[in-house]
């Protein structure tokens, strides 16, 4: 009987590495379509598309622990992240809101620089941005509703999250720039 047991535990950890992979896909896909999302003006839909992109970051993370790291999209987990990030600056640049020399430059530099220097604050930097400019594009034109969506979501990840926020993201980010100030890679 313990063998059986056994077995339902590594197919629901298999179960679950496939959950993770689905979600980490998805997110790919709504980096992609935020850029046409954008391009339209659709500002409600790509606020809708973000908090969708968070939340399927967060429980892909939690699905991913649970199956031991069964998954086979979890090393681009973050390159992912990346991408959304980029989708929204491209978007702006589809729109005409942010001038594409501008955009398309901070996408390749920052993009660039975190693929050849592994450094996370590099991806989190551009991530911000993207962030940043949808969250002040929803303020300012959006409906209200987009906005709640997106602030309610900022405040479930920053509650159930806050551990890892200010015990993991904060201090990487900040270590990270720090080294890119310094001319060095970051401490690990």
């Amino acid at each position: 009987m313990p063998a059986l047991g056994g077995e339902r535990s590594a197919a629901g950890a298999v179960a679950l590495g496939r959950t993770a992979d689905g979600l980490t896909f998805a997110r790919l896909v709504i980096a992609i379509v935020l850029v046409p999302s954008l391009g339209a003006h659709h500002t409600a839909a790509a606020a809708v598309l973000v908090g969708a992109a968070w939340l399927t970051d967060f429980f892909d993370g939690r699905a991913a622990r649970a199956a031991d790291g069964q998954t086979r999209l979890g090393a681009f987990d973050l390159w992912v992240d990346t991408l959304v990030g980029a989708g929204l600056l491209l978007g702006f640049v589809a729109w005409g809101w942010l001038p594409a020399p501008v955009g398309v430059s901070i996408v390749v530099v920052l993009f660039a620089a975190f693929a050849f220097t592994r450094n996370e604050a590099l991806s989190f930097l551009l991530q911000a941005i993207g962030y940043g400019m949808l969250l002040w594009r929803v303020w300012r034109d959006g409906p209200v509703g987009a906005l709640v969506w997106m602030l309610g979501i900022i405040v479930f990840l920053a509650v159930v999250n806050r551990r890892v926020f200010l015990g993991k993201a904060v201090p990487t980010f900040l270590n990270g720039m720090a080294a890119v100030f310094r001319g060095r890679p970051p401490e690990r």
